[in-house]
């Protein structure tokens, strides 16, 4: 089992992979640069995979948070970001009054929670990660442990770095070097990190 947010995350995944698979079907091996549409592409997969673990680290909050909001109290930090969500859509419990079927109704909170935690929080790189996964009442070392336990001994480090490298790409019009044997290695390594964040997520809706 896996949240719904989860779904969306292993489709954008899948599509950074497939940026690599295109490069090493038209390039594969050969010697020397690819010619310059192909050699994007192991940048295209990187922005995209690590774009992807930012939006699902907001997506997956606002999901267990609303999912919560529905059976128990929320704790101080939930009801700072209600407060904010308020704050950002003054309008919003006008809005929901007017909304005849309860489950739409939570889908906009869901909707309007993860809007804010895309545009307002922060959600880059390792202090992302172990934010979402302490509020998802997890524990971020453990988080971090388990992933060096499975073969990605500097998962945090190379989260930052990879997510900087993204930075570059995207908001500075970079041409950073990447070979797509290291962008394969930030694909499987956003996806690891995304597997483990779901199984807290599914823990903390079990309750």
């Amino acid at each position: 089992m896996t949240t719904e947010t989860k779904a969306t995350f292993d489709v954008n995944v899948q599509r950074a992979a497939y940026f690599l698979d295109l490069h090493e079907s038209v390039h594969g091996g050969a010697q020397g640069a690819p010619i310059n549409p192909v050699r994007e592409l192991p940048r295209a997969a990187v922005v995209f995979a690590v774009g992807a673990l930012d939006a699902y680290l907001s997506d997956v909050s606002a999901e267990v948070i609303v999912a919560l909001l529905q059976r128990e109290l929320p704790e101080a930090e939930v009801r700072e970001i209600l407060r904010r969500v308020q704050g950002e859509v003054p309008t919003l419990s006008l809005e929901l009054s007017l909304v005849p079927d309860p489950n739409d109704r939570v889908r906009r909170v869901q909707d309007a929670v993860a809007d804010h935690l895309h545009n307002r929080v922060s959600n880059h790189g390792k202090k992302a990660v172990s934010r979402t996964m302490e509020r998802l009442g997890g524990n971020a070392q453990d988080l971090w442990s388990a992933l060096g336990a499975s073969g990605y001994p500097r998962a945090a480090d190379s989260l930052d770095d990879w997510t900087e490298k993204r930075h570059q790409i995207v908001h500075q019009g970079r041409t950073v070097r990447v070979h797509r044997g290291q962008a394969r290695n930030c694909v499987e390594l956003v996806g690891a990190i995304g597997e483990r964040i779901d199984a807290q997520a599914m823990r903390a809706l079990a309750g």
